[in-house]
């Protein structure tokens, strides 16, 4: 039986193994490869959607570490040595790259105009104004000292200053000093109560405002 089992077999056609088990078409294998390259890319851009806000805000903190102040020191000479520049229409001593030469020449023009109330340049050492602070230089050298000037120049040094603030909202300037809110809220409660005031708005001979000369510094 043995003998004759294994004949039968020899007259049979050998099947190669390979043909003997379940199998894939060959023809289906390209559709099957371009089908899971394309589901892989999916979850590629669908992790990168999500990922992007954490990866993008992740960078925030260090371009903040990035930020520095520059400062001008205490004095008139160490602002100078600093490369610093006085700015009148702050009244402040500040770095140069957070000034703005055309505002603060705005003001400037203003305050020397002849039709002043009290005259071009009026700031005094005096809320009489018998002592009239000579010069721009004078006036940079007072820091820390009270000055006294008219309600007109307050009002334009508010007016140039916001002018100002809208020069860096729209990228104009790079940056600011003297820029706290406080100050805003200071200036505009100063207008509307300039022109809510009954009678003259401005009195002509009266030195209603006053002033620090002082050194600040800002953040780049």
């Amino acid at each position: 039986m043995f003998i004759n089992r294994h004949a039968r077999l020899e007259d049979q056609d050998i099947i190669p193994a390979e043909d003997t088990l379940p199998t894939v078409s060959k023809s289906s294998m390209p559709s099957r490869f371009a089908l899971l390259t394309v589901l892989v890319g999916i979850v590629c851009k669908v992790l990168g959607y999500v990922m992007y806000p954490y990866i993008h805000y992740s960078t925030i903190p260090g371009e903040q570490q990035l930020h520095h102040q520059l400062h001008c020191g205490n004095s008139s000479t160490k602002a100078q040595h600093l490369g610093c520049v006085f700015d009148l229409l702050t009244n402040n001593w500040m770095p140069k790259h957070c000034s703005d030469s055309i505002t603060d020449n705005e003001y400037r023009e203003w305050v020397m105009a002849p039709n002043r109330h009290l005259g071009p340049w009026a700031f005094f050492l005096d809320s009489a104004a018998k002592h009239q602070v000579k010069s721009e230089k004078d006036l940079s050298r007072l820091i820390g000292n009270h000055v006294y000037t008219t309600t007109e120049n307050h009002l334009a040094h508010c007016t140039f200053l916001a002018r100002r603030m809208h020069r860096l909202t729209t990228g104009e300037i790079e940056a600011v000093a003297h820029n706290a809110f406080a100050h805003t809220l200071h200036c505009t409660s100063a207008i509307l109560e300039a022109i809510s005031a009954p009678g003259p708005v401005i009195s002509k001979s009266v030195i209603t405002s006053t002033f620090d000369v002082s050194v600040v510094s800002c953040t780049v």
